[in-house]
């Protein structure tokens, strides 16, 4: 499960490690004694365990992380008191499987007996949270004593996705569960509820606005500033209380013999403090010094190693310690000081100063940072490096390098993140970077842009083949794919089985993914023993490459076809395989992948377990609707609807079939299974002719289009046809697109079966 390494923790799933856990983000900051014991706070925030959920919402700079690091201490103290689990959110952690590796992680830091099966889930990919969330809160709910799970900067989350996750966990968690949610911005959760239930309790700017006694005793019980009450009441009311004011300001007047003559100029409104300290705090600082702060500034978290890479220099871990141990805005992530980052404000400070005096070294310092963080296994902080200077060649290569692993471990938001560092324009000209649009677009069932970027592949395809490339290997096994998700079996059965003959090279998720398809597309249209034989391509190819994904995705129908052929015991064996080997099939498992559940669904279903059978089908419908094939949730709504039957719920088996028969009912003529169209009430006595295209198709082509299609009919490239009709190989790409539209039709082959049915060929 994780093990402490370093300052690392390591998440491991079946298939090794998926990926880096940075330990630093799972602890509480190190609290300063130069700081305010926020006693009246600490209080209300003991009276907040006895609800489920406390909000700590302000603006940057009014002391919530400080406050929740103080709770911990004072807490943590306490014989009998809670246990803390600690994560500070950072924007990567949009990434649904990477923010919950954290949180489970965290859990599982602040009490080991807790998360290990929940991370193993979590490990498995986006559609095992389906399980993973459950099962963390059954854990929770079997320990013992209280746990609280602090989330820091959670207003760096915006993933629709982890909100609602969130809000499936809020909901419904254990009552020595408490959550703390410390944000700048309210986040997207119904908030409102909590309110009513008297759930929710609420830490806002106004709680956490400094007192005037506070205020003088930060300036001269902690800071030995010997200001008059006069000028600790000025400053107080300039700053309205806000805690990172009133410590800048502070800072500002250590050590000036003017202090009288700086605090009556001194300005409260936030973006005249950042002036006035730009000025007065920076400038003050040796040449050195000041070199070091503006040129790290480019760094979201800084530890020695880091900061000597990027200034070329051999001492920046002792100038952290000292700028540390100066209060000057530079706040410790770990109890060892291996790892900082600068006060928001400070850095945002130092950077905008950083592009006014050197503008030309920023670029540099970035790729020094992006070399580092590489040779770290960074990737994340290596991207955004490369992206920050400015270097879209570079950054071009690294990320069509690197998507693939990040795939793999179900980080779809993490590659886009990446891919929307780029320009839309340099994504659709390159298609090493278009493959894993099409990819994320296809996987989240997003199938008319998906389609989109398969054409920009397909443009690119014949110069990246002259050139030795597999790109046209992988534009087929996503087109076939593409024609799977909108349920077109007979196009995606025959792309898939030319893809075979094609050279994947070490095309990424090119084998795995083709068998997968083709098995899909066998399986639909009623081919099951060849279907059984590709998925069986598919699981051995994804289980030597470490291929997880594709590795349940063939292992769940491979259960699926044993199980409908009454092997149960084989289904029984498959379905632990996907499921990550438990060692017990019971009604409280849960499965990975919509085939696993619905293999699972058909077992239960033969034991006599219909209430189990129930659930599994449930989960099959639930996740087959997020990115899932026509084809797989019409499978899905008409198992939900007998199912339903048998336990005598009609509705729910009137709406499933009634769905069933919405979805598929476009699809005749299109391959599919004769059965599976009977069965969703689709008439399949026309099921088998081929798709109607318009009336008037032939009437619509163009003199040129014909010639166009009668070329398709033969072996020439698009290149070869482009030189027979003496225009180029763009001009023959537009037109083949402009035949497809008319002939109703998405690839070459098809649009010759169609013409030749139409009497065009």
């Amino acid at each position: 499960m994780t093990g402490a390494k370093g300052n690392h923790i390591a998440g491991v799933s079946q298939t090794g490690e998926r990926a880096i856990v940075l330990a630093t983000k799972l602890n509480s900051p190190h609290i300063s004694d130069q700081l305010i014991q926020r006693t009246t706070l600490l209080d209300a925030m003991a009276v907040a365990l006895r609800r489920k959920i406390t909000l700590v919402s302000a603006p940057a700079g009014w002391g919530k992380t400080t406050l929740l690091a103080q709770w911990v201490v004072s807490h943590t103290q306490t014989a009998g008191g809670p246990v803390y689990g600690w994560l500070s959110i950072d924007p990567p952690d949009n990434d649904p499987v990477r923010f919950w590796t954290y949180v489970i992680s965290a859990l599982h830091k602040a009490s080991p007996a807790l998360g290990g099966r929940a991370l193993e889930l979590v490990a498995m990919g986006a559609n095992s949270l389906l399980a993973a969330l459950p099962t963390l809160l059954n854990e929770v709910a079997a320990a013992e004593g209280q746990l609280v799970m602090i989330l820091d900067d959670y207003h760096l989350i915006t993933n629709p996705a982890v909100h609602e996750q969130m809000e499936f966990v809020l909901t419904r968690m254990p009552a020595n569960l408490h959550v703390v949610l410390a944000t700048r911005a309210d986040p997207a959760l119904p908030l409102a509820r909590f309110r009513a239930r008297g759930e929710l309790t609420e830490v806002r700017g106004t709680d956490l606005r400094f007192q005037p006694e506070e205020a003088g005793q930060l300036f001269n019980a902690i800071l030995h500033l010997g200001l008059a009450d006069d000028d600790v009441e000025l400053l107080y009311r300039r700053t309205e209380g806000w805690a990172a004011g009133l410590y800048l300001a502070a800072l500002s007047l250590s050590g000036r013999s003017d202090a009288d003559a700086v605090i009556k100029t001194f300005d409260g409104d936030h973006r005249y403090i950042a002036d006035y300290l730009m000025a007065e705090v920076l400038d003050r600082q040796p040449e050195k010094r000041r070199r070091f702060l503006l040129r790290t500034s480019i760094l979201r978290k800084l530890n020695g190693a880091l900061c000597d890479a990027v200034l070329h220099d051999t001492d920046s871990a002792s100038v952290l310690e000292a700028i540390e141990r100066e209060n000057l805005f530079v706040i410790p992530l770990d109890l060892s000081r291996r790892w900082y980052r600068y006060h928001h404000l400070l850095a945002e400070l130092l950077r905008v100063e950083l592009h006014r005096s050197e503008p030309d070294l920023v670029p540099e310092l970035h790729r020094r940072a992006a070399a580092w963080s590489t040779s770290k296994g960074l990737i994340d902080a290596a991207v955004y490096h490369l992206t920050a200077a400015g270097d879209i060649t570079a950054t071009s290569q690294f990320i069509a390098e690197h998507w693939v692993d990040e795939f793999n471990a179900d980080g779809l938001s993490t590659v886009t993140g990446w891919l929307d560092s780029l320009p839309d324009k340099i994504v659709r000209q390159d298609p090493r970077l278009s493959v894993p649009r099409a990819w994320i677009a296809v996987n989240e069932g997003r199938v008319n842009e998906a389609a989109g970027w398969i054409d920009a592949i397909e443009a690119r395809a014949d110069a990246d083949a002259a050139a030795g490339g597999t790109i046209a290997a992988q534009a087929a096994i996503l087109r076939a794919i593409h024609a799977f998700k909108i349920g077109d079996i007979t196009t995606s059965r025959e792309t898939a089985r030319r893809a075979t003959g094609l050279d994947l090279g070490d095309a990424p998720l090119a084998r795995s993914g083709l068998y997968c398809i083709y098995g899909n597309a066998l399986y639909f249209s009623g081919h099951r023993a060849a279907a059984q034989a590709a998925y069986r391509q598919a699981a051995a190819h994804a289980e030597r490459i470490g291929d997880r994904r594709y590795l349940i995705y063939a292992l769940g129908y491979l259960a699926l076809i044993a199980a409908e052929a009454g092997d149960i015991a084989s289904a029984e064996h498959l379905v632990r395989r996907a499921n990550g080997g438990g060692a017990v099939l019971g009604a409280q498992e849960y499965f990975v992948g919509v085939m696993v559940c619905m293999a699972a669904a058909e077992i239960f279903t033969r034991r006599g377990d219909v209430s189990a059978a129930a659930d599994a089908v449930g989960m099959a419908v639930a996740s087959a609707r997020q990115g899932g094939a026509i084809p797989e949730i019409v499978k899905a709504l008409l198992a939900q609807a007998e199912i339903a039957e048998l336990l005598g719920d009609h509705h729910t088996a009137r709406t499933a079939r009634r769905e069933a028969c919405s979805s598929i009912e476009q699809r005749h003529g299109s391959g599919i299974d004769p059965a599976l169209l009977r069965a969703a009430g689709a008439h399949p006595d026309v099921s088998q002719a081929p798709p109607a295209a318009p009336s008037n198709a032939a009437d619509k082509l163009t003199a040129r289009e014909r010639q166009v299609l009668s070329l398709l009919a033969t072996r020439l490239s698009r290149r070869e046809i482009g030189l027979q009709l003496h225009v180029s190989v763009n001009t023959i790409k537009t037109q083949q697109r402009s035949l497809y539209r008319k002939l109703g039709v998405v690839d070459r082959h098809a649009a010759v079966e169609r013409a030749r049915t139409l009497g065009l060929l």
